[in-house]
């Protein structure tokens, strides 16, 4: 598999605290569950490859709005996305 140089990191609270999942896997729809990280996620920081944040499992719809280009972050997650993604691509 194919990975992205550098880590997507979730984390469980707002400003980058509590527990952190880190995740490289380039191409491959992502699901949150397998890691007990669904539903979980306060606050984020993107390494250097695109990420997609999406509400349900499988990349199941809507799709996050908030900025998750290569080596951007958020302290908090945009109103109404707090503790709301399942599924993730990097890519």
């Amino acid at each position: 598999m194919a990975a992205c140089s550098s880590y997507l990191r979730l984390y469980r609270s707002t400003s980058y605290g509590g527990a952190v999942l880190q995740l490289a896997t380039l191409y491959t729809v992502i699901n949150l569950s397998l890691y007990g990280f669904d539903n979980d996620t306060s606050s984020y920081r993107v390494g250097s490859c695109n990420a997609y944040f999406y509400d349900g499992a499988n990349a199941g719809t809507p799709l996050y709005p908030g900025a998750t280009g290569a080596n951007s972050s958020a302290a908090t997650m945009l109103t109404g996305w707090d503790n709301r993604v399942s599924s993730v691509y990097i890519g």
